[in-house]
């Protein structure tokens, strides 16, 4: 029936925000680890939730064996919300730390004329001047 679909959507989307929310605060105290099989549990069951796929990636990101998929899953998310500066300046730090200083740049770029005050926006823009002053 209709009511049990919605009610099975209606908790697999609580599962989800659950799964979403624990991985954040796993991230945010630095346990990557376990952040990770939150994460992809939120990201896997409501893949069209921009914020789920980015935040998986920012915790993909610790580990350099996952870099790469982590990219992926910043670039879903930034297709799902392109207007959400915080998902570019998650990307571009995974671009600046992969060594791909030119995208960084075009990524804080956007990020910077979608949100001028973007605080980690500026930092890492700052952190790019001081690269290429080094180089």
């Amino acid at each position: 029936s209709e009511a049990e679909t919605a009610s099975k959507v209606g908790s697999e989307s609580e599962r989800a925000e659950n799964n979403f929310q624990e991985g954040y605060g796993a991230l945010q105290h630095g346990d990557a680890k376990f952040a990770v099989t939150r994460l992809a549990a939120a990201a896997r069951a409501m893949p069209q939730e921009a914020r789920y796929r980015a935040y998986y990636g920012s915790a993909l990101a610790a580990d350099e064996d996952s870099r790469r998929l982590a990219e992926t899953e910043m670039m879903a998310a930034i297709k799902l919300d392109p207007d959400n500066a915080s998902y570019r300046v998650m990307l571009a730090e995974l671009c600046f730390d992969l060594g791909f200083f030119k995208r960084a740049e075009g990524e804080i770029e956007r990020a910077i004329a979608l949100e001028p005050n973007n605080a980690a926006a500026r930092k890492l823009m700052r952190k790019l001047e001081t690269h290429r002053a080094t180089r």
